[in-house]
């Protein structure tokens, strides 16, 4: 019996959705500026080294946060765009090469703390909260109704720019580079238990296989 309900539980553990097992954060090269970048190399706070994106559907949060390679505000005219394709995203860089990366929608992060999603008004304060390197902001999904797909399956862009200069020369890197990344899921907690259940079985059928 004993062998059965350790199996049954490592069968629940391998039924999980998939999902949280899709690309879901980005890691990016340091000092890979854009080529058409007016910028400089050394604004460093433009430059990404990482990005996550995580969604909570039971509070409908979205949650992204990036890593630099300089800390955030060093660049005065610094500026965060996410980019978040809901279903009917378009490349709008195209013009330069860019065709992977789509979007129906922006959200802009500020150095001094303050975003604002693009035709749906300004993040409540304190949405946004930077940490050296990181910046990061909680996004309701409210302010990103669906334009086709789930809210779990958006995909996501990061490109900082300098908003001194105009037009795609603002733009010092895409996150990924020609591409978008998908959400990590926030696991309800009917589902992490499952999950902690699932594994603790799995290891313990292990352990006697291997005494046995």
């Amino acid at each position: 019996m004993r062998r059965l309900v350790s199996a049954s539980a490592a069968f629940a553990l391998l039924a999980l959705p998939l999902a949280s097992q899709a690309l879901t954060s980005i890691d990016d090269a340091k000092g890979d500026f854009l080529a058409t970048f007016a910028g400089s190399s050394t604004s460093t706070d433009l430059d990404v080294l990482s990005a996550t994106v995580t969604y909570n559907a039971g509070t409908d949060i979205f949650t992204l946060s990036a890593t630099m390679d300089g800390n955030i505000g060093n660049t005065a005219t610094g500026l965060y765009v996410w980019g978040v394709n809901r279903g009917a995203g378009t490349a709008g860089f195209a013009s330069i090469g860019i065709t992977g990366v789509r979007f129906d929608r922006v959200i802009l992060l500020r150095p001094d703390g303050t975003g604002t999603v693009a035709g749906a008004g300004a993040l409540p304060l304190g949405s946004v909260t930077i940490s050296g390197k990181t910046i990061t902001a909680s996004v309701s999904g409210s302010l990103l109704p669906s334009t086709g797909f789930g809210k779990g399956d958006y995909t996501w862009n990061l490109w900082p720019r300098n908003t001194a200069f105009a037009g795609t020369a603002a733009i010092s890197d895409f996150a990924p580079n020609n591409a978008n990344f998908t959400a990590t899921p926030v696991p309800e907690p009917s589902t992490a238990v499952l999950s902690a259940l699932g594994l603790a079985g799995l290891l313990a059928w292990r352990r006697r296989q291997s005494n046995s």
